[in-house]
């Protein structure tokens, strides 16, 4: 091989090594950018802001979102949830057999957006008695959410819907989740000595429900129980108890873990 040849090999074989070089250190540089913006994405979506934690005789929410409905239970019956006019048992919500009869109480619905909050907390002091799953359909919430949207956007238009007794959402014929999707029901026996129930709804596009308490467990009020990944809809059962009141109503928008939905 002339010397010419020498030379020209070795040069391919230095630019060959450089490009390689560069090659690796663009691949780290990439690895590296797409850790920081995974580690951005992560902390957008996964918000876990501090709360500051009532005290008193205070039953708190499980979530952050907007109330939907508040409806009264009674004789373990829930009024018109989907369909206008048609009440259901309190088990097709719960899909288990309560511990008791479940005779009166409050049914808090509160619907979770995609971009909001979705850690879940403990309503009030308790021990977290049964923890169960429910392995139905994924259904999609997409047109019900819409709609909620569209309701907000318009001011005062829930405010003139419940004064005229129409339903303020107007979801009934988009609303089969509520009794028929995936879910978990934590089944919690409080310091008044009275039962609160905790339906996870799944919606479609919902990555799983995460539960971090167990059976058994003492737990606080305000304490982070779980979250829900992306959205999807939390339920409240709260037994009722005398001198018990409601704190909010329907199209407030709550905090898990800091706002109070009801005294006793």
């Amino acid at each position: 091989m002339t010397e010419g040849r020498r030379r020209g090999a070795g040069r391919v074989c230095g630019i060959a090594l450089l490009v390689m070089g560069l090659i690796i250190l663009g691949t780290l540089a990439i690895l590296l950018r797409f850790s920081q913006v995974t580690d951005y994405l992560y902390h957008g979506l996964v918000k876990d802001p501090d709360r500051t934690i009532p005290t008193g005789r205070v039953v708190v929410s499980p979530a952050d979102g907007r109330v939907l409905y508040v409806q009264r239970v009674r004789d373990g019956m829930i009024p018109q949830i989907v369909k206008a006019g048609v009440s259901v048992p309190i088990v097709d919500h719960l899909k288990l057999e309560p511990p008791r009869a479940f005779e009166n109480g409050f049914l808090i619905g509160i619907f979770m957006n995609t971009q909001g909050v979705h850690i879940n907390r403990v309503p009030n002091n308790a021990t977290v008695e049964k923890q169960y799953i429910f392995n139905g359909p994924h259904l999609d919430m997409t047109d019900a959410e819409r709609q909620i949207i569209l309701t907000q956007l318009i001011p005062g238009k829930v405010t003139v819907k419940k004064a005229l007794g129409l339903e303020p959402y107007g979801i009934e014929d988009k609303a089969d989740y509520i009794l028929e999707s995936a879910r978990e029901t934590l089944v919690l026996r409080d310091e008044r000595g009275a039962y609160i129930y905790i339906v996870r709804i799944a919606d479609y596009f919902v990555g799983k429900i995460l539960t971090w308490v167990t059976e058994g467990e003492r737990v606080t009020r305000g304490q982070k129980l779980g979250m829900i990944t992306w959205g999807s809809q939390t339920d409240l059962f709260i037994e009722e108890t005398p001198g018990m009141k409601l704190n909010i109503d329907v199209g407030d928008y709550v905090y898990g873990g800091e706002t109070i939905v009801a005294t006793y």
